[in-house]
């Protein structure tokens, strides 16, 4: 993961827990924002690496 650390892995992974084991307690107005806002960079962020690997 430090290979790209332009991306918030830590705070990807956190997100999941939180959803997975703590599923009354999420803001689902944060949730929304990410879907709408974070995912978007993300996907582009993701696709960036994939195009840098089969380069490599």
């Amino acid at each position: 993961m430090d290979k790209y650390s332009n991306i918030e892995w830590n705070m990807i992974k956190g997100l999941r827990n939180r959803i997975v084991h703590d599923y009354e307690g999420i803001n689902l107005k944060s949730i929304w924002y990410v879907l709408e806002n974070d995912i978007k960079i993300l996907k582009i962020e993701i696709e960036n690496i994939l195009e840098q690997e089969e380069i490599n």
